[in-house]
């Protein structure tokens, strides 16, 4: 949430810069995918968030997707 806060309204972040801010500077953002995956899933069920693809809304976080807040 808080990427989604400074990038503003209406705008998407993807998956791997939330999973980057997790890792840090040195860390393996690719093993932090899993976790933001399932955080997103959380956020969008709570109504928090919500995802999409090319314009498409998706209601899971999975395979490609862009995530906003709701």
């Amino acid at each position: 949430m808080q990427l989604l806060t400074e990038r503003g309204p209406e705008k998407t972040i993807c998956p791997s810069e939330a999973a980057r801010l997790l890792a840090g500077d040195d860390g393996d953002w690719r093993a932090r995918m899993n976790d933001v995956h399932a955080a997103a899933q959380v956020l969008v069920d709570e109504g928090t968030a919500k995802l999409s693809w090319k314009g498409q809304t998706r209601l899971t976080a999975q395979g490609a997707y862009r995530i906003a807040q709701a």
